[in-house]
């Protein structure tokens, strides 16, 4: 009997430590969203679009990058002309953004980048901006996922996080604001 007493005695505590290990692993604060650092804006000059048609995927439009100037607090420099825009202009309206170039830092260190995105406005909202009017960014959803390719060196921390975008378009360029995630 009392072995009986000592086994069910082990086998309470033995679930009570479960109990507690489980109950441990639950916790009930909500995930911390991931902080983010200002990295600089980009002005980006732009061409008049070079329009291919309706393709299987959409309107494709390219757009020329003719320049541009980066300024901000960890990165400063110049766009070098002969980049572009890859976009497609969804069904739905949707501007899916894939934009591809280079700029060179106020040091000297050419770097890549690659600009993935989407600009969501209603219909009378695109028209505007196709037309080249002045339209406030809080008319639209115009947001980036930049990745870059940076050489050894200064500039490698670029290449090992990830980064998002705020974005708005002007009549004759592009301005993206660049946040680095912590």
């Amino acid at each position: 009997m009392t072995r009986l007493l000592s086994f069910y005695r082990l086998m309470a505590i033995l679930c009570i430590s479960l109990l507690h290990l489980y109950a441990g692993a639950q916790s009930t604060a909500p995930p911390q969203a991931p902080g983010l650092t200002f990295i600089a804006r980009f002005n980006v000059t732009i061409g008049p679009p070079y329009v291919v048609g309706e393709t299987a995927h959409g309107l494709r439009r390219i757009i020329p990058i003719t320049g541009g100037t980066i300024d901000g607090p960890q990165l400063k420099g110049t766009i070098i002309p002969g980049g572009a825009d890859w976009q497609v202009v969804r069904k739905d309206g949707v501007a899916e953004v894939e934009a591809h170039y280079q700029f060179k830092t106020d040091d000297g260190v050419t770097i890549y980048i690659k600009n993935v995105g989407l600009r969501v406005a209603t219909p009378e909202v695109a028209a505007r901006i196709g037309r080249g009017e002045q339209v406030s960014p809080s008319e639209y959803y115009f947001r980036t996922a930049p990745k870059f390719e940076a050489p050894a060196g200064k500039y490698a921390w670029l290449n090992d996080a990830l980064y998002i975008a705020n974005a708005y378009r002007n009549p004759d360029n592009v301005v993206i604001d660049i946040w680095q995630v912590r």
